[in-house]
């Protein structure tokens, strides 16, 4: 693979590498850091968890076996709300129960260790292009003015950025991931808050500084119901 192709393709992205045994990951961190600066590394699932929240990476590289939570379950929870970013996932496994799964979770690639350089910049580029395929024009319109870019995982206001908080984004982009569909309390609550109680006095402040932040309608209720993300008419 040409280096210089590789290195055009990742230097602008973010990646995230979460592998426990310090040894490996130390060795390909030290090979990717000569193609990007935006790396970033954990050693568990749970650390992995707070820069995955923290940085939004446009990709994620990760070990199946991770102490606390599997690969696979810290993949299966991102995909809840989140089928953008990019996965590839390192294993020793290839039989045909992991393949259904890589399927399902809409992995870019699995890598069976041990892995070499040249397979990890062959699934890494196939990601880059994954993600900038998906997301190059994905702006999507929230009336009055208001639009959401994912490429930049920003919202607008015209060709102005209006600032918002990790939560605001994350219900934001669950809203718009299910467009189509009217959201109860516990829907948000169990896929945007997994692992804290939110009450429901504290998903409609979230909401109000949605509205607040764009315009009424953005976020329409639904009597008895929940919540529905604005529809162009």
């Amino acid at each position: 693979m040409d280096h210089y192709l590789f290195a055009s393709k990742i230097k602008d992205l973010t990646l995230l590498y979460i592998e426990d045994d310090s040894e490996i990951q130390a060795y390909l961190a030290e090979f990717l850091s000569r193609y990007t600066s935006n790396l970033h590394l954990a050693q568990s699932a749970e650390r992995g968890k707070e820069l995955y929240e923290k940085i939004h990476p446009n990709i994620i590289l990760l070990d199946i076996n991770l102490p606390g939570k599997s690969g696979i379950d810290f993949a299966r929870e991102i995909r809840k709300h989140d089928r953008d970013t990019r996965i590839i996932i390192s294993t020793a496994y290839t039989d045909k129960e992991f393949l259904l799964t890589a399927v399902e979770l809409e992995l870019t690639r699995y890598l069976v260790k041990p892995v070499t350089s040249i397979e990890l910049m062959e699934a890494l580029s196939k990601a880059a292009d994954e993600y900038v395929g998906t997301n190059v024009s994905k702006v999507i319109d929230l009336g009055e003015g208001f639009s959401y870019d994912y490429g930049r995982k920003v919202l607008l206001y015209g060709d102005e950025v209006v600032t918002l908080r990790r939560k605001e984004m994350q219900l934001l982009e669950f809203f718009i991931a299910n467009k189509d569909r009217t959201l109860s309390y516990e829907v948000l609550q169990y896929e945007v808050w997994p692992d804290s109680v939110m009450s429901k006095d504290a998903i409609r402040a979230q909401i109000r500084n949605l509205r607040k932040k764009s315009h009424q309608g953005i976020i329409r209720n639904i009597n008895a119901i929940g919540y529905r993300l604005y529809e162009k008419g």
